[in-house]
């Protein structure tokens, strides 16, 4: 528990925000063509930001294609889970007939998938630290 509230949990956080406002510029740009195309590329365009930013600020370590390979692989099962999420928030805001609520989908996805992402991200860099 220690671990989750430390000064790199705390940079990761707030550099999760910074990528939560690329996401959610991308997807407002492109929520207009479709929901998931809109999702897709926002969520390319945030976790590209998040790597470097994270092996620059949170890690301190160089990007390396090793590391890249792992992260793209981690970012894919993500993207996988921020579609279903992104998908089924859809849902329910149109359901409940709140689609207006829409535009803010990527909020509530990034805040169930961050602390996944830390925990990822500390089997990567970390690992290869050592």
């Amino acid at each position: 528990m220690k671990k989750l509230f430390s000064r790199s949990f705390l940079i990761f956080c707030i550099i999760g925000a910074l990528n939560t406002l690329v996401h959610l510029a991308v997807f407002n740009l492109l929520i207009e063509t479709n929901t998931l195309l809109a999702n897709s590329v926002a969520f390319i365009a945030a976790s590209l930001f998040s790597y470097w930013a994270n092996a620059t600020f949170t890690y301190k370590t160089e990007m390396e294609s090793k590391t890249f390979v792992f992260l793209l692989l981690t970012f894919f099962i993500k993207l996988l889970l921020s579609n279903a999420l992104t998908l089924g928030f859809e849902h329910l805001f149109s359901s409940i007939n709140q689609r207006a609520l829409i535009k803010f989908i990527p909020i509530p996805v990034t805040l169930i998938i961050l602390p996944l992402q830390f925990f990822a991200f500390n089997l990567i860099f970390l690992k290869k630290k050592t």
